[in-house]
C-alpha cells in the first residue's frame, strides 16, 4: 500500500518507457498507459495529489519506428505516435485495442459519451438527480435571476462502454519535498500535457483493480464505522447527548458514532473552543462516551483561521509570529507547512487526546488559496489522513475522516461525506445509483443524510425506507438540519415505523461481519462493497438500465424501496433485473428464475434483497457495540440450495496490522451428502491480538422445512420451541420458514460439523413463499381483528388469526407442518369473503371505514398473489 511518507514515486520501470522528443510514453500495465509531453523536455516524476504510484509491473512491448512514426505494441493495445514537435493531438497520436472482437481506435479530443459516470463533491442543492441553480437573464431588462433544474453531471470515472477512460492530470498540483518537509508544490513553468488512458474494454474490474494502484486503494476503515452513528444538526449539551445514548441502550437498539456539529464550540461558522456553558467538561463527557463504548466525531470549519475570542488564539499567534496587540485572528493559510503543522498541533491535538476519535471536516476551509490551482479539499483531506497515520502517539490506529470527495484518489481517505440532501422521496431514488456509481472512481464509502438534511421534516414512511436503505450501503448516517420538526430518533415515530427502523439498526449490526469481509474484498479487489450490476454483467444492457438496485458485496443483489406504499394494498411495487440463473428472494421467501425484469410488491417493513441458491451469509448475534476485536456469537445464514461456502474475514477492527495481514478466515460450507445437508464451520490460524478460538454458533437455514433430526458429531440436538431461553438445541420458526441451530460454544481450531436430516415425508418446496405469506396474513390479521367488536359479526370472523397463528402452532409442533401449511394455503381465498362480508356490516358510522379496512386487507392478498 502506498506510504504517506513518500513524495518521489519508485518510477515507471525505465523498461516501460518510451521517449521520443518532448514526448514520454509510459506503459504501467499492457492496457494503461502514461502520455507526458512537456514543453522543456523534463518529464514529472512526483506524486500529484491524484497520483501516488506509477510502478505497476514491467510491461513489455514492441517497437517499429517508420520515418517520424513509431508503432509501440504490448499486446493489448497499440500505440502510434508521429513526432511533429507539437503537443500530442489526434494528428499525432493514436490507440488501438480490440473490443468485443473488434478494434476500436482512440484519439486527443474524443468525448467519451459511454463513460460509467464517477461522483461529485456534494448533493448539497440537488433533489434527486436534479440539481438547482440560479441563472441571471441576460437579455431581459433589470437582469432577474431565476432558479432552474438541471440534470446532475457525475463526471467520468475510471470505466467506459467506450472500452477506454481518460484522465487529465496535466495541471494537478505536485508534492516535493520543500524545506526538508513533504509538500505541495506548483507544477514547473511551462506547457504540459500529463495524461492517463486506460482501454480495458469491458473489463471493468481488472480496469478498477490497476487504477487502485496508481490512484490509491480504499484503506479498510476501523469496524465500528460500519455501527449506527447518531448525527443532528442541534445545538445539543452534554447531558442531551449523554441522555441519547442512554435512550439508545434502553431501546436495545445499538449506536457507535456520535456525532456533534458545530454548536460544541463558541458560536460562529469557524471554532475551536468548546463553549464551557454546554459542555463545562469536556475531559469528563468524552470519557463518559468512551466508557459507554461510543466514539465521538466533532464537526470542523477551518476557513475563518483562529480568532481572538479563541482559547488557542494566543498559543496560534505566537507560533505563527503575529502581533496580538495588532491582530484579531491568525489566518487559515493551507499553503504554509508552518501553519499546517501549528493546526494540527495546538488546534487538533489537544482535543484527540481528550477523546476525539475522527473530525467531520465539512468542507468549509476556502477554495482560493496563494498557490494557482490547488484545490483544497483534497490536500486537507490528505493532510488530516496523514497527520493521523504517522503519529506515533495514536497506537497503530487506522486514520479516519469524514470529508467531501475531492476527485480522483479521493478514496485513499474514508468517509466520504455527500452534504446536505434533500428530504424527499427523488433523494433517496438517487442514492442507490449515485452510490454505486462512485465505485467507478474506486470511491466505495458515501456516508448520506439518511433522512436528509433539508427542509428535515420527513413522514414516516420515507424515514423508514430511508433507513432501510442504510443497511444495505456503506454508512449508517442519520442526519437533519436545525429544524424542530425534524425528528430523527427513531422511537419517536409512530408504530409500526419506530420498531420497524430500530429492527433496521440492529440487523445492520448483525451483517457487520459480511459487511466487513466485503470491506476487506474491496481493498484487495478495488471492488467496493456497493457496486453497479455492470461490473458482473457488462454485455446485458439490462445491467446498465437497473439504476435503483446495485451487488452489495459479492451475494446480495439489493433492490431498496424508493418510493411509497400503494394505500389500497399497503403495497410498493418494486421492479427487478435479475441476470440468468435463480435467485432468492429473501424477503419473500420465494425462489425467482433470472434472464428477466420482474415485478414484485412488498410491505413496509421488508426489503428486496436476492441471493443465489446455497449462499452463505455470516452475521453475529445484534452487539450493543462493535467494540470486539472478534465475533464471539457467530451466526451463519445458509439459503436453500445444494451447496454454498463463505470465507469470514477477521480482524482486531482498529489498528493498520491489517496492511500486515494480521488476521483470520472462518471457513463455512455446506453440501448435500447421502440426502442429508452437512454443515462445517471451521478457523485458520489467528495472526491478530484478540481472536478467540471459543465462540457460540448460531446456524440460520432460511425457506427450509422442519428437519427430522440435527446433529453434531455422536450428539443429537433436542428441538427446544422457546430457543433463545436455551443454551443449546434447535428450533422452527413458522414465521419465517426458518430451521435455527444453537450451540453454546465451538472450537474454531477444531472446526464442527453439523448434519441436519430432512422428513422424508415433507416437500422441501413447501417452505417456499412462507415468510412473505405469514408477513401478510399478520397484517391482515391486525385489519380483521380491528373489525370485530363485542358481538360476532361472522361465525369465521377468526379465521384471519387462525391463519396466521398457524406459523406459531406449526413452530410448537414441527410435526404439523404440511398439514398446517395446506390448509392456510386452501383458506386464504375464503379469509377474503370473509373480510368483505364483515366490512359490509356494522353502524352508519363506521360503515365507510370498515369497507376502505376489509379492501385493503383484500387487496393486500389480491396483490401478493394469493388470490389467483
Amino acid at each position: 500500500m502506498y506510504s504517506s511518507k513518500e513524495f518521489r514515486l519508485a518510477p515507471c520501470p525505465e523498461a516501460n518507457s518510451y521517449i521520443q522528443g518532448k514526448v514520454r510514453i509510459q506503459f504501467l500495465t499492457d492496457r494503461f498507459v502514461r502520455f507526458e509531453w512537456q514543453e522543456h523536455g523534463i518529464f514529472e516524476e512526483r506524486q500529484t495529489l491524484a497520483v501516488v504510484n506509477r510502478n505497476i509491473m514491467p510491461v513489455g512491448f514492441s517497437v517499429e519506428k517508420q520515418g517520424k512514426t513509431t508503432t509501440l505494441k504490448t499486446g493489448m493495445m497499440k500505440v502510434v505516435f508521429t513526432d511533429d514537435g507539437k503537443p500530442l493531438s489526434d494528428s499525432n497520436l493514436q490507440v488501438t485495442f480490440e473490443l468485443n472482437g473488434q478494434d476500436i481506435c482512440w484519439k486527443p479530443g474524443e468525448q467519451d459519451d459511454k463513460n460509467l459516470g464517477s461522483t461529485i463533491r456534494t448533493l448539497d442543492c440537488i433533489n434527486g438527480d436534479q440539481k438547482w441553480t440560479t441563472r441571471t437573464l441576460e437579455t431581459i431588462p433589470g437582469k432577474p435571476q431565476v432558479k432552474m433544474q438541471t440534470q446532475v453531471d457525475l463526471g467520468k470515472g475510471f470505466i467506459s462502454r467506450s472500452g477506454w477512460s481518460f484522465i487529465d492530470d496535466s495541471n494537478n498540483i505536485v508534492i516535493d519535498k520543500v524545506d526538508g518537509k513533504k509538500w505541495i508544490t506548483p507544477r514547473p513553468d511551462g506547457k504540459r500535457q500529463d495524461w492517463y488512458l486506460l482501454a480495458y474494454g469491458h473489463d471493468y474490474k481488472a480496469a478498477l483493480a490497476d487504477a487502485a494502484k496508481v490512484f490509491g486503494a480504499q484503506p479498510l476503515p476501523p469496524r465500528y464505522t460500519l455501527g449506527y452513528w447518531w448525527s443532528r444538526y442541534w445545538a445539543y449539551s452534554d447531558s442531551q447527548i449523554e441522555e441519547l445514548v442512554r435512550n439508545f441502550d434502553r431501546l436495545n437498539t445499538p449506536i457507535d458514532v456520535m456525532v456533534i456539529d458545530m454548536d460544541w464550540h463558541l458560536e460562529g461558522w469557524t471554532g475551536y473552543t468548546w463553549d464551557k456553558r454546554y459542555f463545562p467538561n469536556p475531559d469528563e463527557h468524552l470519557a463518559w462516551l468512551h466508557r459507554n463504548g461510543v466514539k465521538a466525531t466533532l464537526n470542523l470549519h477551518p476557513a475563518d483561521g483562529v480568532a481572538k475570542f479563541e482559547d488557542q488564539f494566543e498559543d496560534m499567534a505566537k507560533a505563527m509570529g503575529v502581533d496580538t496587540a495588532k491582530a484579531d485572528k491568525v489566518e487559515f493559510d493551507i499553503t504554509d507547512p508552518k501553519y499546517m503543522d501549528n493546526y494540527f498541533k495546538i488546534l487538533h491535538h489537544p482535543d484527540e487526546k481528550r477523546g476525539i476519535d475522527f473530525w467531520w471536516m465539512d468542507w468549509q476551509q476556502g477554495e482560493s488559496t496563494s498557490m494557482p490551482g490547488l484545490d483544497t479539499l483534497p490536500w486537507i483531506n490528505q493532510l488530516h489522513w496523514e497527520d493521523m497515520e504517522n503519529r506515533p502517539d495514536r497506537s497503530g490506529k487506522r486514520p479516519l475522516i469524514f470529508s467531501r470527495f475531492g476527485g480522483y484518489g479521493a478514496g485513499r481517505y474514508t468517509i466520504g461525506f455527500s452534504g446536505d440532501t434533500y428530504s424527499t422521496w427523488e433523494s433517496l431514488a438517487f442514492q442507490p445509483y449515485f452510490t454505486a456509481t462512485a465505485s467507478n472512481v474506486l470511491y466505495g464509502y458515501w456516508s448520506h443524510d439518511i433522512g436528509g438534511h433539508m427542509p428535515g421534516a420527513i413522514d414516516p414512511e420515507l424515514y423508514a425506507r430511508w433507513i432501510q436503505y442504510g443497511v444495505y450501503s456503506p454508512i449508517l448516517r442519520t442526519h437533519t438540519t436545525k429544524n424542530p420538526e425534524a425528528e430523527r430518533r427513531v422511537w419517536e415515530y409512530p408504530a409500526p415505523y419506530n420498531e420497524i427502523m430500530m429492527d433496521s439498526i440492529r440487523y445492520r449490526y448483525e451483517l457487520v461481519p459480511y459487511i466487513y469481509s466485503e470491506n476487506r474484498k474491496a481493498f484487495d479487489s478495488a471492488i467496493s462493497l456497493c457496486r453497479p450490476m455492470y461490473y458482473n454483467y457488462p454485455e446485458c444492457e439490462e445491467a446498465y438500465n437497473c439504476k435503483e438496485q446495485y451487488m452489495f458485496g459479492d451475494a446480495m443483489l439489493v433492490a431498496p424501496v424508493t418510493s411509497p406504499v400503494d394505500p389500497s394494498s399497503e403495497l410498493a411495487e418494486v421492479k427487478v433485473w435479475l441476470p440468468e440463473g435463480e435467485w432468492f428472494d429473501t424477503e419473500r421467501g420465494e425462489m425467482e428464475q433470472g434472464g428477466q425484469t420482474i415485478t414484485r410488491r412488498y410491505m413496509i417493513n421488508e426489503v428486496p434483497v436476492f441471493v443465489r441458491p446455497g449462499t452463505v451469509i455470516p452475521s453475529q448475534v445484534c452487539p450493543k457495540r462493535l467494540d470486539d476485536k472478534c465475533y464471539k456469537n457467530l451466526v451463519m445464514t445458509v439459503y436453500p440450495g445444494t451447496s454454498g461456502s463463505y470465507s469470514l474475514y477477521e480482524d482486531d477492527g482498529i489498528s493498520t496490522d491489517y496492511l500486515k495481514n494480521k488476521c483470520a478466515v472462518i471457513a463455512m460450507s455446506h453440501q448435500i451428502v447421502d440426502g442429508v445437508k452437512e454443515i462445517k464451520i471451521s478457523g485458520s490460524k489467528s495472526t491478530f491480538e484478540g481472536y478467540e478460538n471459543n465462540r457460540s454458533l448460531q446456524i440460520r437455514l432460511e425457506g427450509s422445512v422442519p428437519p427430522a433430526k440435527v446433529t453434531v458429531g455422536s450428539h443429537t440436538l433436542d428441538y427446544v420451541f422457546r430457543l433463545d431461553e436455551a443454551e443449546e438445541g434447535w428450533s422452527y420458526n413458522g414465521k419465517s420458514a426458518t430451521t435455527v441451530i444453537k450451540l453454546k460454544s465451538i472450537d474454531l481450531n477444531d472446526g464442527v460439523t453439523v448434519k441436519v436430516t430432512p422428513r422424508p415425508e415433507i416437500n422441501a418446496d413447501l417452505a417456499f413463499g412462507l415468510k412473505g405469506m405469514f408477513n401478510r396474513l399478520e397484517r391482515v390479521n391486525i385489519i380483521n381483528t380491528e373489525l370485530t367488536g363485542c358481538g360476532i359479526a361472522h361465525e369465521k370472523e377468526r379465521l384471519g388469526q387462525d391463519l396466521s397463528h398457524a406459523s406459531r402452532r406449526i413452530s410448537m409442533t414441527p410435526a404439523t407442518f404440511a398439514k398446517e401449511i395446506s390448509r392456510v394455503r386452501e383458506s386464504i381465498p375464503e379469509l377474503a369473503v370473509i373480510l368483505d362480508e364483515i366490512g359490509h356490516t356494522g353502524t352508519h358510522e363506521n360503515f365507510i371505514p370498515r369497507i376502505k379496512a376489509s379492501q385493503v386487507a383484500i387487496k393486500l392478498l389480491q396483490k401478493s398473489g394469493y388470490l389467483g
